[in-house]
């Protein structure tokens, strides 16, 4: 049994599912989430608003882990890792897209549960299902 691997698909089950209770869930109470360009949250209740906003503009989104790694520190409930993960998304408006990044981890062992203190996604890839959108080199 892998916690964090458990956590990646928890994460992922609930935006397939569009399920926000289940998502914030997966956030320890004074976690940070990075989008990137200006979209950082911090608090489970800021993170979920932007969450709610950003799933409203999509009819479902595809969310999948392509690959992952971890290094977790149990007696001091910390941890980090970087995870792979590509989103098809269907707007409510318009064609579909593709986003191909990966999501730096920071992890904190609360209540008995793996779950996210901080998230900052790097968008490699985002646009139509064609690439012919917007690619970028990962950062050093």
């Amino acid at each position: 049994m892998d916690p964090i691997r458990d956590l990646l698909h928890a994460y992922a089950d609930a935006v397939c599912h569009d399920d926000a209770d289940r998502w914030i869930a997966t956030w320890v109470d004074d976690a940070v989430w990075d989008l990137g360009a200006g979209h950082e949250s911090a608090g489970r209740d800021a993170i979920l608003e932007l969450w709610l906003s950003a799933m409203a503009r999509y009819r479902s989104v595809l969310h999948r882990y392509e690959n992952s790694a971890a290094t977790v520190d149990p007696d001091r409930g910390t941890g980090h890792g970087r995870a792979y993960v590509t989103e098809v998304l269907h707007p409510v408006d318009g064609p579909p897209l593709v986003m191909h990044g990966y999501y730096d981890d920071e992890y904190r062992l609360d209540d008995g549960r793996w779950r996210f203190a901080r998230r900052e996604l790097v968008r490699l890839y985002q646009g139509p299902p064609d690439y012919s959108g917007f690619t970028t080199t990962p950062p050093d």
